[in-house]
């Protein structure tokens, strides 16, 4: 039988767990444990799910921190455990996430749960999505945070901090992520963040994004394109020649995806920061210049790469782009003149990409008269970067 316990919130050790030890033949647990019994094996995750599958025929004590089915290797264990048909047990404890939410008074269905510790890049299907987002930090988190944000307002959300819970100096407190910069919490922390906001709609109209007359993916095109991409939670896009930012804007309100949108022209890069504070858009970045020139310096590899302009340097170089794509990458480029469209079909088949190009036209009726109001017809250029290319 392997019994699987949480320690609770507080120092580790195991003053929380109210258990008869002498049961159990081993006991394991992380390795920053401190106690005084003999039979305790401590270690790695991987130390200690090694050991564990090799005394399965052993009464075994599992002692993880907080509570063993949040944010926990118990997880893992128990996965194994149950593919295999081994008995277990589980005996909670009260997590961070719990204790903070009762402190609170907020509601578990109105929370998305994320954790940064340890780590560099944010869920965005579970940040900000709901009324309020928990957060397990480390001392990178604030400004990973600041990052992310730096297109909302400070209005926009409001922050509690929870510090050293279980400990004798815990503590509440309402604070900033600037706050938190200059004054770093003490560990280990934890955030609760309400937003103040409600997302608008997930299809944006052409009005509701600043652009100048004709520098705008049109809504249903916009649509086509996002489709193509074929885009999936958490992937990186690059939109080369962003115009509006609407393919971004919309990739991010659909998909929740991240976003490196390159601009050269000051006047429109001022319209789409704009445009992504007014639709409340995270964790994406704007590159203000010669598109050709700063993606070279980029140092993110993107899942995908949109190309909606740019000229003719960006179209001569959809080589480099391509070979920039990480594996599995997709990369679209739309055009509207038979000029770019010639340029970027040669720069591929010189380089001797395969790539499948697509004619996309459609037709609006005007309700009064019924008469057709013809757009002009984009192409389109999909290219898929294979795993042995």
């Amino acid at each position: 039988m392997v019994t699987i316990a949480g320690s609770g919130m507080g120092g580790y050790n195991f003053d929380n767990i109210h258990l008869d030890f002498t049961k159990y033949e081993i006991i394991f647990c992380d390795q920053n444990f401190q106690t005084d019994l003999e039979n305790v094996v401590k270690g790695s995750f991987k130390v200690v799910k090694e050991e564990i599958s090799k005394n399965l025929d052993k009464e075994i004590l599992y002692i993880v921190s907080g509570s063993p089915t949040f944010f926990s290797g118990a997880i893992l264990i128990l996965n194994v455990l149950k593919k295999e048909n081994i008995p277990f047990k589980i005996i909670d404890n009260t997590s961070s996430l719990n204790y903070m939410l009762a402190h609170e008074g907020v509601s578990l269905v109105k929370t998305g749960i994320i954790t940064l510790h340890g780590k560099n890049d944010i869920d965005l299907e579970n940040f900000l999505v709901k009324d309020y987002t928990f957060i397990i930090c480390d001392e990178n988190t604030p400004k990973l945070l600041k990052e992310a944000m730096q297109f909302l307002d400070k209005d926009d959300f409001s922050i509690t901090l929870g510090e050293q819970f279980g400990y004798k100096d815990e503590k509440f407190s309402n604070t900033t992520l600037d706050s938190m910069i200059l004054n770093p919490p003490k560990m280990p922390y934890s955030l609760l963040i309400k937003r103040n906001y409600k997302p608008l709609p997930n299809i944006s109209s052409e009005d509701s994004i600043e652009h100048e007359n004709g520098m705008i993916t049109k809504s249903y095109k916009r649509h086509i394109s996002l489709q193509v991409l074929e885009l999936q939670p958490n992937q990186l896009l690059w939109d080369v020649g962003a115009g509006s930012g609407s393919v971004s804007i919309d990739g991010y309100k659909r998909y929740k995806i991240k976003t490196v949108l390159f601009e050269k022209n000051e006047k429109r890069a001022k319209m789409i920061q704009n445009s992504l504070s007014k639709h409340k858009i995270l964790n994406t970045k704007l590159q203000i210049g010669e598109a050709s020139e700063l993606y070279k310096l980029e140092k993110t590899t993107p899942d995908r790469i949109f190309v909606g302009g740019g000229g003719m340097k960006v179209i001569s170089e959809l080589d480099y782009l391509y070979e920039r794509l990480a594996d599995d990458g997709l990369m679209v480029a739309n055009f509207v003149t038979l000029e770019h469209l010639t340029t970027a079909i040669n720069t591929l088949k010189k380089a001797e990409i395969k790539f499948d190009v697509k004619s996309i036209s459609l037709t609006t009726y005007k309700m009064s008269l019924l008469l057709p109001e013809p757009e002009r017809v984009m192409y389109q250029i999909i290219v898929k970067k294979e795993k042995n290319d």
